[in-house]
């Protein structure tokens, strides 16, 4: 599944440093829970390690603070469904936070993240979106 992203946190080479570095696998991008228990309005970089942290899960996520510094946090809450849309090629097109209004080149567009989801009438399949271990797969069509 190819999954469109217009503004990724990383390019192709700096996932390969990350994933070998932490002997992980790229998973997606998407927001995370607060310790509060709502969606944070930021992206986070998910990364799938089958070495569990003693402290947390197998998913860790990465993303930028208030003050563009580089941070790492557990990722587990990324393990929930969210919305998307499914085009006839197979791609996926999805927002990754609150506020991360995308739009394609045909004038499609997502917007909403986890809060809510909100898209173009008719431009793609509407699909449920769940991370199972180290892929973003499909678990259901709407």
């Amino acid at each position: 599944m190819k999954i469109l992203n217009m503004h990724p946190m990383f390019n192709p080479d700096q996932i390969k440093k990350i994933e070998k570095n932490y002997n992980a696998k790229f998973v997606c991008e998407t927001c995370l829970k607060s310790s509060s228990g709502g969606w944070v309005n930021t992206p986070f970089s998910v990364f799938y390690t089958e070495t569990a942290h003693p402290e947390g899960s197998n998913w860790f996520g990465l993303y930028y603070n208030h003050d563009g510094n580089l941070m790492i946090t557990d990722a587990k809450s990324a393990l929930e469904p969210f919305e998307g849309l499914l085009f006839e090629d197979g791609s996926v097109f999805y927002s990754r936070y609150r506020h991360d209004y995308q739009t394609l080149k045909d004038g499609t567009m997502v917007d909403g993240g986890r809060d809510y989801f909100r898209c173009t009438p008719n431009s793609g399949r509407p699909v449920l979106l769940k991370i199972m271990k180290d892929q973003l797969g499909i678990t259901e069509c709407r």
